[in-house]
């Protein structure tokens, strides 16, 4: 990590870099099978996971969307914690993988989200924001957050940005649409640790 006047900055090349994006680093780089054979992964997605429906502190038995879910992992916790999921990737591999392990998944992007508005009572969506690089696409992935959740939902984002500038665009982007918005940031001070996390209220 290096310091500059705007905060901190990850200096380590990340795969949205190096890549044209999720569906070609999924699918035309093999990534899929990969991930969803990685038990390391697995551990950290858990433990993301996790973390993120404490913060978000859905009500039981609450109607919840995975957003990004690639292989239905994070899915599946939510389920086994008593929630109702449905999910959606960019990536067909992940949905077919995710189908598989019994997950509710459909093809869809976080910019174009394929449900219906008011559908949810709450979205989570674990690493996948960091895929949208610009400012319009954050604003139509907090557009389509907002118009698929009911009044009084809730949504939780953990991704990694690059940057604290990139990481208050993204919570100025869902500000913008009308959500009420809250960072959490774990560990600010240590790159490896840091894990951060949006919390979006539709009042």
């Amino acid at each position: 990590m290096k310091r500059k006047k705007g905060g901190w900055v990850v200096k380590r090349e990340r795969p949205e870099e190096s890549s044209r994006g999720a569906l070609d680093f999924y699918e035309a780089q093999g990534e899929a099978l990969r991930y969803s054979q990685s038990g390391a992964l697995q551990r950290i997605q858990k433990q993301l996971t996790l973390k993120a429906l404490l913060y978000a502190e859905f009500p039981e038995e609450a109607k919840l969307l995975d957003a990004g879910c690639g292989n239905g992992f994070s899915s599946l916790i939510a389920k086994e914690a008593g929630y109702s999921v449905n999910g959606f990737d960019v990536s067909p591999t992940m949905v077919e993988i995710a189908k598989r392990a019994g997950v509710d998944a459909r093809l869809g992007d976080l910019r174009k989200i394929p449900f219906p508005a008011r559908s949810f009572d709450g979205i989570f969506s674990v690493s996948a924001l960091q895929w949208l690089k610009t400012k319009n696409d954050l604003i139509k992935a907090a557009k389509e957050f907002h118009r698929v959740l009911k009044r009084g939902g809730g949504a939780v984002v953990q991704w990694y940005p690059k940057s604290e500038n990139e990481m208050l665009a993204a919570a100025n982007a869902f500000k913008r649409v009308g959500f009420e918005v809250t960072l959490r940031v774990e560990n600010p001070e240590n790159p490896r640790k840091r894990r951060v996390f949006l919390l979006c209220d539709k009042r």
